[in-house]
């Protein structure tokens, strides 16, 4: 019998895995225009992204525009922690633990020195409360930074509540290619 958070999960996964190429790449534009709107994002410095999988909105156009005048930041999976890594190009990424591209090299950044910290998820609820692969990954990341903490998602991806475990860390902002939702002003 499957959990309600691992039939929310499914769902989910599901309805994004199969999300057509095209419409993909649409809504993941508007997306990243979004993203460029805000003005947390805008005074920034280190701006974590991440690669996508398994059809997650794909921010890869916006690395290139962050490299201009702002430090890139990529998460690399290292035993049961995210380590981040300052990037100077998408050259230096293979892949990973899960298949995901990280980091190979750059120099580590302590994640309370983040100021934006973009991350995806299988599904969002309204308060911010989020489900990722389970892993927790994020959630213990999330516990040690003090940046603006941005969810992004198609809007197919909200739902009105999930349930929740005590380790759970909410967004401050979600993001989809329909609107931008806020949710708390992030500082902690």
């Amino acid at each position: 019998m499957l959990t309600e958070k691992e039939k929310l999960r499914r769902e989910g996964l599901y309805k994004r895995v199969n999300l057509s190429e095209e419409k993909r790449k649409k809504f993941s534009e508007r997306i990243v225009n979004n993203l460029e709107s805000l003005p947390e994002y805008k005074s920034a410095k280190k701006v974590l992204l991440y690669c996508p999988v398994k059809g997650e909105p794909d921010l890869t156009p916006l690395f290139e525009k962050v490299l201009k005048g702002k430090e890139l930041i990529l998460p690399k999976v290292k035993g049961k922690e995210l380590e981040l890594y300052k990037v100077s190009s998408y050259q230096c990424l293979k892949k990973g633990k899960f298949g995901i591209p990280e980091p190979i090299e750059g120099k580590i950044i302590p994640p309370e020195e983040l100021d934006f910290i973009v991350i995806p998820g299988i599904v969002f609820d309204l308060q911010g409360y989020r489900l990722g692969f389970g892993k927790g990954y994020y959630d213990r990341l999330l516990k040690k930074t003090k940046g603006i903490k941005v969810g992004v998602a198609y809007s197919f991806q909200l739902v009105d509540k999930l349930p929740r475990d005590p380790w759970d860390v909410p967004v401050d902002i979600i993001v989809t290619e329909k609107n931008i939702r806020r949710l708390r002003n992030g500082l902690s």
